[in-house]
């Protein structure tokens, strides 16, 4: 068995709360700065996000199986993988916490805008009473932009709370029917949904067509008092556009688990305008999740040496 090496420094206050699921393996773990320095006899490589090139890959002759720690891959070059043989896997979010905690973190930040948490802790230190008022999630309309597994993890969530639901989605899925939407919008309509939101949540995956998706334009087909929620990808907005519609008052609020740059600079205004709320992306981040996408990557690291089937396996290769 080949050296098995977890990179990024998040990796060595996480591992020892799950070091009896890595039972029976030997790993390791390094910052992104040490990772050169192990690189040459690393054969299995589990990361958080990290940028993975052509210039990593060529210092890593040994290398054969990179293992997301999550979902999103879109830092790795999976053609310069496929072509060295390296096999690429990610973790599915559903089912191992991880959509599911998205799910949470959607509706806590819906909750904190809707109930004005900002004013609410100014009023607290003044001793004041029964204000801010606020906007309550029931009779409102939700529309959830995506309805992969995190998509669908929201609405289930905001079922609970009297919502009225809409999804939107490229094209209709007949899983879709157990979700019991109120309303499906395909993408190519998305104008007429947003028309009729109180909320949007935006839960699609980035890719280059739908990267900046989030413009002036999209804020302009927003009601004036609806509110926006981002648990995806903070590059779906065009960040401009969005201090453009705060300025103008087009929106009520904003709720971000996910940023341009992060960690997000704490003097950034942004966080401290009282219509924002952000938390340090931490909507996969549970207790739960981590043990279930702890055993996912042992499990598939097991199924590796054993020459089995992999799963979540986004490249191929037959490098040996």
């Amino acid at each position: 068995m080949g050296k098995i090496v977890f990179v990024g420094n998040a990796f060595k206050k996480l591992l020892p709360e799950v070091e009896y699921i890595f039972e029976g393996l030997e790993v390791e773990v390094c910052s992104e700065d040490e990772l050169l320095e192990v690189l040459p006899s690393v054969e299995v490589m589990v990361i958080g996000p990290m940028r993975v090139d052509d210039n990593l890959l060529n210092k890593a002759p040994n290398l054969k199986l990179i293992h997301q720690w999550g979902v999103g891959v879109e830092k790795i070059d999976l053609s310069a993988c496929a072509k060295r043989g390296v096999r690429v896997c990610n973790v599915p979010s559903r089912g191992t916490g991880n959509a599911e905690g998205v799910g949470e973190i959607a509706v806590m930040l819906m909750l904190l805008l809707a109930r004005r948490w900002k004013r609410s802790q100014e009023n607290l230190n003044k001793r004041r009473l029964y204000a801010p008022r606020g906007t309550s999630l029931w009779r409102k309309t939700v529309t959830i932009v995506g309805l992969g597994n995190v998509g669908q993890c929201v609405a289930q969530r905001v079922k609970g709370f009297g919502m009225k639901v809409a999804g939107v989605n490229r094209k209709y899925k007949p899983e879709f029917e157990s979700l019991a939407l109120d309303e499906f919008y395909l993408l190519k309509d998305l104008p007429k949904a947003l028309s009729e939101s109180n909320f949007v949540v935006l839960a699609l995956e980035l890719n280059e067509e739908t990267r900046g998706m989030v413009d002036d334009s999209f804020f302009h087909k927003m009601p004036k008092s609806s509110y926006l929620v981002n648990v995806a990808r903070a590059e779906l907005v065009n960040r401009m556009a969005l201090e453009n519609a705060l300025k103008e008052g087009k929106l009520a609020g904003v709720g971000l688990d996910v940023f341009w740059d992060e960690p997000a600079d704490p003097e950034d205004p942004l966080l401290a305008d009282q219509r924002v709320v952000v938390t340090p992306h931490i909507g996969g981040v549970t207790d739960e999740a981590v043990k279930e996408v702890a055993s996912f990557i042992v499990q598939n690291i097991k199924r590796f040496y054993r020459g089995e089937e992999l799963r979540s396996l986004l490249t191929c290769g037959n490098k040996n």
